[in-house]
């Protein structure tokens, strides 16, 4: 009975500090929300009235314009560019990051950004494998394969680059500086989005896609975050237990 009571008692307590760390960021959560609600609309409209055709007029537009400027240095530079999407650097980018923030005590942050990485590249295999959109034809790489929509480069430069930008503004720099670095990082995540269309590799709608899933994750995951760990949020050094056992332990033995 003790136990249960405890635990009635917790889940009171986690309710009440919800409800809490809603009033106190609810300018917040209702700006996340109609991120939200925005990029779901979006998402819907593109996904049954524009890629639901076979031929559509944004991807058959912007191929006639990507065409006209196709060159062999063209091509090597999206190449070089392009493998910023891949695992290949995400992977150890991601975790120089988490353990940097881990050893600054920045706990709550590196578990956000483990998060985000992880669970955005399940969603991306998921919507993959739901929409089985063939990609374009007549490849400019080797290499390029399984389903199109979205397009997992785009979709990992574009979640990459929104977790910089995010943990940017936690920092102390300028606002200037903060406002510089911010462009050419989104700069960087189109960049990789506009090299897939450039390669012939990814419909302009994929990359288009993959923006509007990125933007949503992000939020979402921000929303959940912040309902979980308020302030913690805010990029609050976390203070380490110093102890050898948990408070209750001494109460128990």
């Amino acid at each position: 009975m003790h136990k249960t009571l405890q635990r009635n008692t917790f889940s009171r307590l986690k309710a009440k500090e919800v409800v809490d760390t809603f009033k106190e960021f609810q300018i917040e959560f209702f700006l996340v929300l109609t991120i939200l609600a925005t990029t779901s609309f979006l998402i819907y409209f593109l996904i049954h009235y524009i890629i639901s055709e076979k031929e559509n007029f944004i991807d058959y537009g912007i191929f006639l314009i990507i065409k006209q400027i196709i060159n062999p240095e063209g091509l090597k530079a999206a190449n070089m560019i392009t493998l910023l999407g891949t695992g290949s650097f995400l992977i150890p980018a991601y975790i120089i990051i988490v353990i940097y923030l881990e050893k600054r005590n920045y706990r709550c942050l590196a578990f956000l950004t483990a998060t985000t990485a992880v669970t955005s590249l399940l969603l991306g295999w998921l919507l993959k494998w739901v929409f089985h959109r063939s990609r374009p034809l007549e490849h400019l790489v080797n290499g390029a394969g399984g389903y199109s929509f979205p397009s997992g480069h785009a979709l990992g430069g574009f979640i990459f680059s929104g977790i910089i930008l995010y943990l940017l503004w936690k920092t102390k720099r300028t606002f200037y500086f903060k406002s510089l670095l911010s462009v050419l990082i989104v700069l960087l995540g189109f960049v990789i989005g506009v090299t897939r269309i450039y390669l012939h590799v990814h419909y302009a709608t994929d990359v288009l896609g993959s923006l509007f899933i990125a933007v949503w994750w992000l939020s979402f995951i921000h929303l959940l975050f912040r309902l979980l760990y308020g302030n913690k949020l805010s990029g609050i050094k976390e203070q380490r237990e110093t102890t050898f056992f948990p408070a209750d332990y001494f109460f128990n033995n």
